[in-house]
């Protein structure tokens, strides 16, 4: 290969792709943010907000993702 012909869709060469970072904290209202670090298309980081009893539902969720 050379490097007219690379693509980041080549699964063959590409060993992983960049991921953005991702965070996890509780705000002042002691609240559940889930952070995602902004691309470099976008302008600012994304936002989930949780209310902390509602933990319980979102691992639920998540858990049943894996199923």
């Amino acid at each position: 290969m050379n490097e007219d012909d690379f693509s980041w869709e080549d699964k063959e060469v590409v060993v992983f792709k960049s991921t953005r970072g991702i965070a996890a904290y509780l705000n002042h209202d002691d609240d559940i943010v889930i952070r995602q670090q902004a691309g470099a298309l976008d302008n600012e980081d994304a936002f989930i907000v949780v209310p902390r009893a509602q933990l319980d539902d979102l691992i639920i969720a998540l858990q049943n993702l894996r199923a």
